[in-house]
This record gives structure tokens, sequence and C-alpha cells, in this order.
């Protein structure tokens, strides 16, 4: 019951692994396709609007780049304020210049404007000693280096490779940027604004968060939902049985039970296959 964002150049995809290992089903949140390996691109529309607070009350003039430089795992936070003759209406040259004045920037990034007038950042070392990304809210959510950045409704258990818990689990990726829209405006917005790698709406909405045994979708016999029908003397008739997260249509298991008289115990039992109506599903 999670969304997550992958700032990165590369594709996340993992395993759930679970009883039935042969059937194991991957979960994919893509890539930021609008970024390489060494750089990324701005695609918020100048002049930019830099003034006041984001949805969350923070400063929109300034930038969060996160780096780790030769361990991947130690991540730094680097704070670029932005300066213009009028923050409301601040011009792409005014965000370079901003950019080049901060000197810790200076001696790690590059950047510059791009043909198409677009604002690019590169890192001036190798992506084998050095990586970084752009953090969400305050200056991103006018200048949109994240906007072709993958974003994915997966199962909580990928938590564990989230950049915040790299080192809370031995496996863990720090691949993944875990979004909170109940409680952070700039992640809803981000959830809701989920684009694909052309820029086409994936249809998210911040405010429906599906379970994490909806996510399965039925592709796994290990969690297993019986919707039970009795008869007057409490005696099971009938259990309709399926794979978590199945829906209408999908094929299920129904047992019927007959019983002689007030016998208790059943004479016949009955197992067939039975596709589910919406009646069928049950919820936890």
């Amino acid at each position: 019951m999670s969304y997550f964002q992958n700032p990165f150049s590369q594709d996340f995809i993992a395993t759930w692994l679970l009883s039935d290992r042969q059937y194991n089903p991957d979960f994919k949140c893509p890539r930021n396709a609008g970024r390489g390996d060494e750089m990324v691109i701005a695609f918020g529309d100048a002049p930019f609007n830099f003034s006041g607070n984001d949805g969350d009350g923070n400063s929109k003039a300034v930038l969060t780049i996160s780096f780790a430089l030769n361990d991947t795992k130690n991540w730094a936070d680097l704070a670029v304020t932005i300066s213009a003759s009028s923050l409301a209406a601040t011009t792409v040259e005014e965000v370079v210049i901003s950019f080049r004045a901060n000197t810790v920037f200076d001696d790690f990034f590059t950047t510059r404007i791009r043909t198409d007038g677009k604002v690019e950042i590169k890192q001036k070392k190798p992506i084998t000693s050095m990586k970084f990304f752009i953090k969400n809210g305050r200056a991103e959510s006018v200048l949109k280096f994240n906007k072709l950045a993958g974003v994915s409704e997966i199962p909580s258990f990928f938590n564990r490779h989230s950049i915040a818990n790299r080192f809370i689990y031995n496996d863990s990726q720090n691949a993944l940027i875990l979004l909170n829209p109940s409680g952070v405006v700039e992640d809803a917005a981000v959830i809701d604004n989920a684009v694909d790698e052309k820029s086409v709406s994936r249809g998210f909405s911040s405010g429906t968060v599906q379970e994490d045994w909806q996510l399965i979708k039925g592709r796994s016999g290990m969690f297993k939902f019986q919707k039970i029908t009795v008869d007057g003397s409490n005696r099971i008739t009938q259990i309709i049985e399926y794979s978590a997260g199945s829906l209408a249509g999908d094929l299920s298991k129904k047992t019927a039970y007959a019983y002689t008289g007030a016998n208790t115990s059943p004479n016949k039992i009955t197992e067939i296959p039975y596709t589910l109506q919406s009646g069928d599903l049950v919820t936890p």
C-alpha cells in the first residue's frame, strides 16, 4: 500500500519472494526518463515563479540536491538558493547564474542552458564515483527535474529498498523514494501528476491507495481469500476460494458440501473451477 518514486536513470525491478517461487510476481518502478546517469534536465517552463512557498510551506526559492560521493549510501543534501530581480518571473539565465554562484555546487556540478532552452545539471565526476538526484518540493515543484521520474504503486515490503532505509536492511538497493500522500502535499502532487516516459498521465490518484494484497492481483497462491456460505443449521454449504487481489472474471475454486438430513458432517464434497463474480469478493 505504497507509492514510490525512482529518481535515477535505471529501472527498479524486484521480485517478491513468496511460497510458490516459480510464480513470484515482479514489481517495477520505472527510471527517470528525463535524465542520464550523470545529468538531469528541468522540464518546467520559464519564466519561473519562485516566490512564496510550496504546498508544504517551504520556500520555493531553494533547490535541494542530494548527492553521494564514493560511497553511494552516504547521501548529503546541498541547498541552492535562487536569486533573481523578480522571483515571481525568474529567467532561465538567472537560475543558471544562481546555481553557479553556489561554491559547493560549483565544486561538484556544472549547469547550462540547452539549445531547447531548458536547464541542465551535470555532475563533474563519473557515475562510478558519484550519484545525485533532485529532492521533491521547494524549487523542484517549479523547475520539474523529476517530471519524468518513475512513480509506481507497489507493496510496502519494498520500502526496504528506499534511500531512507538504506542502513536498516542489508539487502537494501538504496534506489527508491517512499511518497507520503497523506502527510506531504508535494508527495501527493508527485503521485497525481505522474507521467510515463512519453508524458502520458499514469492515472494515479493520491487519494486512492491500494492494500498490499490488492497489488498481488491474484498472482500468488500463498494468500487465500474465502467466501463461506452456511445454512440455517450453521453448516458450511459452499466455499469460494481465490488468490488475494483477484477480480471478477478471474479463476477460483468452488467447494460445495452436501448433507443428509440433520447430519453435521457432509456426505459429499465437490470442488470445481469457478469464475469469480463481483459478489464473491471479500475484503479483510
